[in-house]
């Protein structure tokens, strides 16, 4: 269990925050929890497989303090019929609370409302929500944190996330992708600066006589899905006439190579990336906030 506190304009919380509730996101990965606690946030995450157990004996412990339950996430439906005997349990769609929750954390952190925005989470799989007259599920791609964990687990037994991160900021990419610059030749004024730096074919420098470093592959397959998951999300932007793309999501979390990564594919797009602190926390803390 992993807990932070979050903090923001007093009136915020003295006239907004919904009392004696809790709102949790359960996905298939991580379970985000966020609760009102002195006049600011808390946020936990647990596991959802390996802390379940924790998780239910956290819950039970809260129910002196708390009466009601929002539950959303794929993954939510267990917990909430195992809880509904113990709180008053709501079930909530989680496109709608993801777009809620982004909308409360950037008032909280910047103090000011979300400017209209894509909400692209890149979760274990990856989704992309925006408001109209309503919030509206536009689609996504099942590339994202699952695909990441599962390839890197199959070659290399890597089951840790944040070891995952470590290995891909030793690694160098360019030892197997082949980039543009690699195509053209530097005096072709046909390309510029910027998009040479993109991925032309990713593993393609790869033969029989390679030698390949594990390092360089997990970094190849972050900007991998970076690049797929950024230019899908700035397709979409361009259909609904947005653009602001907010990156979110667990797989965001400490992802220095993804943000990067997110940033420049939306400059070349003419759009601007925006990423939120704690914004992995976004279903949970529009659960709490349902109305």
């Amino acid at each position: 269990m992993e807990k932070i506190r979050l903090t923001g304009p007093e009136e915020f919380f003295m006239n907004i925050v919904p009392l004696k509730t809790i709102g949790i996101d359960v996905g298939h990965s991580l379970t985000k929890i966020a609760l009102t606690e002195e006049n600011g946030l808390s946020l936990i995450l647990f596991n959802s497989k390996d802390e379940r157990n924790g998780l239910i004996e956290f819950l039970i412990s809260k129910k002196n303090s708390f009466t009601n339950i929002n539950f959303t996430g794929g993954a939510a439906f267990a917990l909430y019929e195992k809880l509904g005997r113990e709180f008053n349990v709501s079930l909530l769609d989680e496109f709608s609370a993801n777009y809620r929750g982004i909308e409360r954390l950037y008032k909280i952190v910047k103090n000011r409302e979300l400017p209209l925005s894509l909400i692209v989470s890149i979760g274990t799989g990856t989704s992309i929500v925006y408001k109209d007259n309503s919030i509206k599920h536009l689609g996504g791609t099942a590339i994202g944190g699952g695909f990441f964990m599962g390839l890197i687990n199959l070659h290399y037994k890597i089951t840790n996330f944040k070891d995952a991160l470590k290995l891909a900021a030793k690694g160098d990419r360019y030892n197997i992708d082949l980039k543009v610059s690699d195509i053209y030749d530097k005096d072709d004024n046909r390309v510029d600066a910027l998009f040479r730096e993109f991925t032309a074919a990713s593993f393609s420098k790869i033969d029989k006589t390679s030698v390949i470093n594990k390092e360089d592959v997990i970094s190849s397959l972050i900007h991998l899905i970076a690049e797929n998951v950024g230019m899908l999300a700035c397709l979409m932007a361009d259909k609904v006439n947005i653009e602001n793309i907010v990156f979110c999501g667990g797989f965001t979390i400490n992802n220095k190579i993804l943000r990067k990564a997110l940033t420049r594919i939306c400059m070349i797009q003419r759009k601007k990336a925006l990423f939120l602190k704690n914004a992995e926390y976004m279903g949970a803390i529009g659960a709490l906030f349902n109305t």
